[in-house]
């Protein structure tokens, strides 16, 4: 995409804090072929918008309120009615797990609001210039390519473990051993199973468990059943 102070980068906000959108609106007008086009409050502000508006890119929180769609759900439904916009995320939630699913959901970047302001506006450049953006903490923390995860955007007919399975951030083996954690079964009798050491597989699957941003069989499970939910 090419922009200039005379054909500026359309831009959007979607955030549910007050403050966070003054801020932000601020910040991107201060860049002279930025221009904002629109800042929204919730969700359906947004969608009722966007079918008159003229935008280039939209910042979208992940984390909206009570009565709001969720982050996930509203990104596929953007995504599917404006298969041509692109979209950044902005988010206090800054897990590797969420970060793979909005990035398999569609998203063209990922921008956690720990980061200072100033990676905003180089990730909105970034995913401007038709690269994904993460954070490079973050990105250490997938131990990959952030373009990766966009490679293989999944379909709506994933559902749960399978969304999982289908992350290509996973070894072979490390989605053999959550197939059995998922089934219930402990690290000794997946090593039985496959005739390896339990040293071995309790390391895959702390490493599986470290590449999804869980720390317990319990946050795995339920992990598993908000992808269900999609």
């Amino acid at each position: 995409m090419k922009w200039s102070v005379m054909s500026p980068l359309r831009i959007a906000v979607l955030d549910d804090h007050s403050l966070i959108r003054v801020a932000l609106e601020m910040k991107l007008s201060r860049e002279a072929d930025f221009k904002v086009v629109g800042v929204f409050p919730t969700g359906q502000d947004l969608l009722g918008a966007l079918p008159e508006l003229e935008v280039d890119l939209l910042i979208l929180d992940y984390v909206l309120g009570a009565d709001e769609l969720d982050g996930l759900n509203l990104l596929r439904m953007i995504r599917r009615l404006h298969p041509d916009l692109l979209i950044l995320i902005s988010s206090s939630t800054e897990r590797p797990s969420v970060v793979n699913l909005t990035l398999n959901a569609g998203a063209n970047g990922f921008c956690g609001k720990s980061e200072d302001v100033a990676r905003l506006v180089e990730a909105v450049r970034k995913v401007a210039a038709g690269d994904t953006y993460i954070s490079p903490l973050l990105a250490y923390e997938l131990g990959r390519d952030p373009a990766e995860a966009r490679e293989t955007t999944l379909d709506d007919s994933s559902q749960g473990g399978e969304i999982l399975f289908s992350d290509p951030i996973l070894s072979p083996k490390e989605q053999e051993v959550l197939r059995c954690c998922l089934e219930g079964m402990s690290v000794s009798q997946i090593a039985r199973k496959f005739s390896r050491s339990m040293k071995t597989i309790s390391g895959q699957k702390q490493a599986a468990f470290r590449k999804l941003g869980v720390r317990t069989d319990a946050e795995l499970f339920k992990l598993e059943q908000s992808l269900k939910a999609l």
